[in-house]
Parts: structure tokens; C-alpha cells; sequence
């Protein structure tokens, strides 16, 4: 492979682009200007142990630019793998990470070459989509825009929550022996959902079997029913620390009611007190908060984009040909063309089966084409995130021909996705 650690090149003659080698210079290097650009302390330790710890840290790649002339680094960001399923498909993705650039070298458009490599890797690797956990808007200039949601959060007066004890039902901290219960539990979940990251017992361990929680990284807790296991959930706090967050599987009234006197005690809150937690809305835990009370709050997304749509079209050709097959449409003969106003696909059916697709630049035939949405707006479609219905609702230039809608709502319908980071 062209693009290893230990790249670099040219960019001018005061800045060159590198991939950063193991080596404790270039970690102390990438740490000291995180700190520096978020001044956050938890970032020092955090980038650290992703460093020299992470299940999948020989795959992870920091990318800096570095001011020859000063010997510094002044501008880095950090590419991520994640393995997600998208149904029974699994997904070779990545995620870009601590994205920053020292003040006085900003306006450069560094980030921009950054990315430039970042996607050169996604395609010599072979990475299908990448997603990211950014500020709002600034991403947009890269071309990702938000798909499904990240930070979901609800409130509640302490006072609303039932002040029950249980006396069967006991919580303690998950260990290492826990991870086939938890595994278990896990998929038996996320199977309902649309994308959600593959179980990968170690990246899980690392991330969710922690002795201490923060925004980084979470604790996992067994709640045992007469002694015996019963399900499990993660502990954390909110990205901006104001919050907890809890991330499990889906759980019965007496274990909710349970788990949030446990948050009360451990966080000493009063019965004066306003409770926030950050909790998936497609979870039992939320519509519970929610049924006792609680008020949803504003919530935040995940950033994707997809460089290569003919690429990320082939990988679904199996779920598309099944969902053609089990519909009025299984024997279906036509060339579907999908566009995003500045690449069009055209996906070539012959009787329900995908037989080849076609990627053809520049703006589309506006009489031929059955799907056309601007931009990253189309992957919102794609991932399930939103019918073209709701799409077109906010931009009226995402259209569906008459004839072929009921054929685009069977391709590509609206399903929930629940899906993580593994940093």
C-alpha cells in the first residue's frame, strides 16, 4: 500500500503532510496539539492509551501537517476503522477523529489537505463511507451532513421518578467474565435495527469495561434478578460532560425504574433535582423517562459521507435485490437512476436482479432520471435516515419521479439505525 505510517510529502516548501509512525516523538507531538486546539486535560491520557492500547490501533492513522521550517506539528486529524452491519452486510467504514488546527496557522486550509489524504486512504483501502462526531456546519465544506441521531437527550424532575426498591433485582459491574452474557444481549438487540456496529469483544472492552467513566469512555453494569444475570447497560457522561449517558439493550419497568435510583444515589441528587440523561429514543429507557414525565430535548447527529456511490451501491446490492424480491416488483426489467445532482448511478435490473451499475459525472437527465437529491442530502435516503418525503419537505429540489416513487420507498425505506463509536 502506498499510503503507510511513516508517509510523507511535500506541500510547499515551509509545510509537508505525514502519517505518523509509532513512535513516542510523534505521539507526545499529536497529543501536545490536541491539548492545545480543545483544551481538554481527559485528551492527554485518552490519545495515549488509543495510541499505544486500541484493539485496532494498527490500523489507525494520524495525519499532520507539519511546519518544516519550525519542526512543528500544526494541523492533525485521525482516521478511524469501524466494522458496522448494515443488515446482515458488514461495513468497512471509518471514522475521522480529533480534527484540529494550532490558531495561528488557521485560514491555511490545511484541514482540507488533510482530507484530501484522508479520502485517498479511504479508497486505497477500501473504506465505504466515513462518518464523524463534528461542530455543526463546519463538516458541510467536506461534504458530510447529518444521518441518524447521536446525542439524544431527555429530562425529567427527580421527583416524577418512582422511588422503588426492588429488592430482587441488584446492580454490580460487569468483568471480563460477563462479555458472552453481554455479547448475547447485545445482538440480540441491535438486530433490529438497520446499521449498528458489528460486537467486537475487544474494541468492547476497551470502550465499555472502563473502572471510571467520562466522556470518552464508559463502565458496564450487570443487573442481576434473584442473583441471576438479567441484562446490562453502559455508563458515561455526555460529550460536553453535563450529562449521563446510557447506552444497553432494552429493559422491563422494575429494571428501568431500578437503574435510574441507582443514577439518583451515585450522583446524590435531591428531589428538587432536574435529571438529564443522554439516551437513545428508540430505546425502552427513553419512552419509560418519557411516559413518566420527561421532556425531550434538542438533540445532535452523526456526519457522513460517501465518496464513491457506485462503490457504496454495490455493497448493498444484496439487501436491494431482496427487498426488490420480496415486493411487486420481483421481476422487475429497468434502468434506475439515482442522482445526486452532480453524479448519477443507473442501476441495471434485469428481472429483480442488479446486473451492473454505471456512474456517469455531471448534472443529470432531467427526464430519465428517477431519484434526484442535492449533494449529501441523498445519503439521509440511502441510510434509512428519512423517506423523500420528509426530504423534500426541506429541499424542494429532491424529486422522485411519479412512476417510480413506490419503487424508491421499496429500495430504500425509512428504518432505525443504532449505531457507535469504537474510540
Amino acid at each position: 500500500m502506498k499510503f503507510k505510517k511513516g508517509y510523507s510529502e511535500k506541500i510547499n516548501t515551509n509545510f509537508s503532510i505525514h502519517i505518523a509512525e509509532d513512535n513516542k516523538e510523534q505521539l507526545e507531538a499529536i497529543i501536545n496539539l490536541n491539548m492545545e486546539v480543545h483544551h481538554e486535560e481527559i485528551l492527554n491520557t485518552y490519545i495515549r492509551r488509543i495510541f499505544l492500547e486500541h484493539p485496532t490501533r494498527n490500523d489507525i492513522m494520524w495525519l499532520y501537517i507539519k511546519d518544516d521550517e519550525k519542526n512543528r506539528i500544526v494541523s492533525s486529524l485521525c482516521l478511524a476503522p469501524l466494522k458496522w452491519q448494515i443488515e446482515n452486510i458488514d461495513l468497512n467504514i471509518c471514522e475521522m477523529e480529533f480534527v484540529g488546527t494550532i490558531e495561528k496557522y488557521r485560514g491555511r486550509g490545511f484541514i482540507r489537505i488533510l482530507n484530501q489524504l484522508y479520502e485517498r486512504i479511504m479508497r486505497e483501502r477500501e473504506y465505504i463511507f466515513s462518518v464523524i462526531r463534528g461542530i455543526p456546519f463546519y463538516y458541510r465544506k467536506l461534504g458530510y451532513v447529518f444521518v441518524s441521531s447521536l446525542d439524544e437527550r431527555i429530562q425529567i424532575p427527580i421527583s416524577n421518578i418512582p422511588h422503588s426498591n426492588f429488592k430482587d433485582i441488584k446492580i454490580r459491574k460487569a468483568n471480563i467474565n460477563d462479555l458472552n452474557f453481554i455479547q448475547s444481549k447485545y445482538n440480540e438487540f441491535y438486530s433490529d435495527f438497520y446499521i449498528f456496529n458489528k460486537f467486537d469483544p475487544d474494541c468492547f472492552k476497551f470502550k465499555y469495561l472502563n473502572d471510571i467513566y467520562n466522556a470518552e469512555i464508559r463502565s458496564t453494569y450487570i443487573l442481576e434478578k434473584d442473583g441471576k444475570k438479567s441484562s446490562y447497560f453502559s455508563l458515561g457522561l455526555s460529550y460536553d460532560n453535563q450529562c449521563y449517558e446510557i447506552v444497553g439493550p432494552n429493559l422491563n419497568q422494575k429494571q428501568m425504574n431500578t437503574l435510574l435510583q441507582y443514577i439518583i444515589k451515585i450522583a446524590n441528587y435531591s428531589k428538587e433535582d432536574l435529571l438529564i440523561l443522554n439516551v437513545s429514543e428508540t430505546s425502552s429507557l427513553f419512552n419509560h423517562i418519557k411516559s413518566l414525565g420527561g421532556t425531550p430535548l434538542s438533540s445532535y447527529g452523526w456526519q457522513v459521507k460517501i465518496p464513491d456511490l457506485s462503490i457504496f451501491f454495490q455493497i448493498m446490492k444484496e439487501i436491494l435485490e431482496e427487498r426488490l424480491v420480496n415486493s411487486q416488483y420481483k421481476n422487475l426489467n429497468k434502468v434506475v437512476r439515482i442522482s445526486d445532482y452532480q453524479e448519477t448511478v443507473s442501476l441495471i435490473i434485469e428481472n429483480g436482479i442488479i446486473e451492473k451499475f454505471v456512474l456517469d459525472k455531471g448534472y443529470p437527465d432531467l427526464q430519465n432520471t428517477d431519484l434526484r437529491i442535492p449533494n449529501g442530502f441523498l445519503y439521509k435516503l440511502l441510510l434509512g435516515d428519512r423517506t423523500i418525503e420528509e426530504i423534500n419537505y426541506i429541499l424542494k429540489d429532491a424529486i422522485v419521479k411519479d412512476s417510480s416513487e413506490s419503487l424508491i420507498e421499496t429500495m430504500f425505506p425509512k428504518k432505525p439505525s443504532y449505531f457507535s463509536s469504537d474510540m
